[in-house]
């Protein structure tokens, strides 16, 4: 017999596991293009092309395939505004890159600042979709 938390910590496991391939193929294209684009425009510019294209991957791709929930809109417009956060976070990156005038490619760096935040907020966001659910039924 499975327990509850056992039950819970696979899923998460799962989870987290979907959201490497997901994320990880979204952090290597965002990272990329993040790279080019600092080279191209100021690093504050580069990086929020970069996210947003990042955040529309991601919000398509969460919800359904990582979290295994068909998103509402309003668990989807939560999602995105948590990336809001997230994208604050990252430009403060990108100043602290500046501010040490490393040069423009280690801008990919806030990415791995920024990935795992985008991971709790999914699993946050969607998890307290699944209880809406149940207190609606």
């Amino acid at each position: 017999m499975v327990s509850e938390g056992t039950g819970e910590r696979r899923s998460t496991i799962a989870a987290a596991w979907r959201f490497l391939v997901v994320g990880g193929t979204n952090t290597l294209a965002t990272a990329a293009i993040l790279v080019v684009l600092s080279y191209l425009m100021p690093g504050w510019l580069a990086y929020t092309i970069a996210f947003a294209l990042g955040l529309i991957y991601s919000t398509l791709f969460a919800s359904r395939w990582v979290f295994t929930k068909n998103g509402s809109r309003r668990a989807m417009l939560v999602y995105a505004l948590s990336y809001v956060v997230i994208y604050f976070v990252g430009l403060l990156c990108i100043a602290g890159i500046r501010a040490l005038d490393w040069p423009e490619y280690l801008n990919a760096l806030s990415t791995i600042v920024t990935a795992p935040l985008g991971f709790v907020a999914g699993r946050l966001v969607f998890r307290e979709r699944k209880r809406e659910e149940s207190i609606d039924d």
